[in-house]
């Protein structure tokens, strides 16, 4: 499998996939889209979403999505990259792919990998527990949000992660539930970002919440395996 580790602008891109192909020119003219419509349209960058007729597939796709989620367009900016990027590739005949771009992962896969979780260095959960990914042929979303990164959550959850059969969607609505993640106990914490979660249950397959030692989730989630057990088994992938 090719990987690739792609640094372009604010974009930071780990890419596998079954041949090496050069995916820069895709990833710079997204860029350019997105940079090319915050200077026409400034509400772009509102934190709710907005109305805006647009030509460009991943305009459309992160107004969607943000819509979706009732967050603004740039909450989906990570996911919507890597979803773009998955569908590039896909018009190659790839049979598996994956595009990490700072924790948002868009794939298609044709055997099983894990998802190992960073939920901050120092909670006891990351890099000791990881999900178990099934195969999945058609294309796939996982993204996390969190109050640590370069991303802005408002929320105090160390990690949200939302599974969806879109990443530009498991973007816009990780955020929005980490955002809704706030209280002066960690348990507080978790259910006010479970009971924000869902609201949106149809729109997504599940959702993990982890603050300190405490692990929630609410619908489908992978199986939650420990990265020491398969390291060796499988593809690991970062969040």
């Amino acid at each position: 499998m090719y990987i690739e580790d792609i640094n372009l602008n604010q974009t930071h891109i780990l890419l596998k996939c079954d041949v090496r192909y050069d995916i820069k020119p895709q990833i710079l003219k997204d860029q350019q889209i997105i940079q090319n419509t915050i200077d026409q349209h400034p509400e772009f960058m509102n934190y709710t979403p907005i109305k805006l007729e647009s030509n460009d597939k991943i305009i459309n796709m992160m107004i969607e999505s943000s819509t979706q989620a009732d967050v603004g367009p740039m909450a989906t900016v990570a996911g919507s990259i890597s979803e773009d990027i998955l569908n590039h590739l896909k018009k190659h005949n790839m049979k598996n792919i994956i595009v990490e771009n700072g924790g948002d992962i868009a794939l298609k896969t044709t055997k099983k990998s894990i998802m190992s979780l960073y939920a901050g260095d120092k909670n006891p959960f990351s890099y000791k527990i990881g999900f178990k990914i099934k195969n999945k042929p058609h294309g796939y979303g996982i993204c996390t949000s969190a109050n640590i990164g370069s991303s802005h959550s408002l929320g105090l959850t160390d990690a949200t992660v939302v599974f969806s059969r879109k990443c530009s969607l498991s973007d816009a609505l990780a955020t929005r539930i980490a955002n809704s993640g706030t209280g002066t106990q960690k348990d507080e914490i978790i259910q006010n970002a479970l009971e924000c979660a869902d609201n949106y249950k149809d729109k997504y397959d599940g959702v993990v919440v982890i603050k300190d030692d405490l692990i929630a989730k609410v619908g489908h989630i992978p199986d939650i395996v420990s990265i020491e057990d398969v390291k060796n088994k499988y593809e690991t992938i970062i969040v």
